[in-house]
């Protein structure tokens, strides 16, 4: 299971497919999905970077690429009804909150290593303005030697804002941008990748 601290991620089974196709189906009662930037996304393992202005940010991005995207994800969302059972089908890389979690880089890198890609939400909670990212996206790309691809997600704070119980009929725009190259592992570098990929997302995610 994707809980499971050492593993990468259960495999892209026919029942996968079948929550993905029923969860796309889902927004597009209540979303129109525009997806942007198809040129930018790469064939091969990135750390997928986006902004967090919704509970359903990780949807939006999930329903907009081609592959399953193993997502960051707080460990004790898994606990949850409803969103917790969404994540566990899906797949995710589930950190401990407000410590350096070690053990989730590792397997982030796991995953990576194995093709897949990792997305990440860097400021670390759902917030409706920007907050200073956490240096984690950065390290998991530097260790894994994969290219940091900047995600603006926009109108999804519309749709599903912070407290909401049900979405809202609305537009939602996802837009990849040019990839960056992977950051060396210092902490000047890594930082400074991480701010010329939240300076790009915060140009194009209004």
């Amino acid at each position: 299971m994707a809980a499971e601290r050492g593993a990468v991620g259960p495999p892209e089974s026919r029942w996968f497919w079948l929550v993905h196709r029923a969860v796309r189906g889902l927004l597009r009662v209540y979303v129109r999905l525009h997806v942007e930037g198809r040129e930018h996304y790469p064939a091969g393992p990135a750390v997928l970077v986006a902004n967090h202005r919704s509970a359903l940010d990780p949807l939006f991005v999930a329903a907009a690429v081609p592959e399953r995207i193993l997502f960051v994800a707080a460990a004790e969302f898994l606990e949850w009804r409803g969103i917790g059972w969404v994540m566990r089908a899906y797949g995710c890389i589930p950190v401990r909150r407000g410590e350096v979690d070690l053990p989730a880089v590792r397997q982030a890198v796991r995953a990576l290593a194995a093709g897949r890609k990792v997305g990440v939400f860097p400021e670390g909670r759902v917030t409706p303005h920007p907050l200073p990212p956490h240096r984690g996206a950065a390290l998991i790309a530097a260790r894994a030697r994969v290219l940091l691809v900047p995600v603006a997600v926009a109108g999804s704070a519309r749709v599903f804002p912070l407290g909401a119980r049900v979405p809202r009929p609305g537009a939602v725009r996802v837009r990849f941008g040019p990839p960056l190259p992977p950051p060396a592992q210092t902490r000047e570098a890594m930082d400074a990748a991480l701010a010329a990929t939240m300076a790009w997302i915060g140009q194009h995610a209004s």
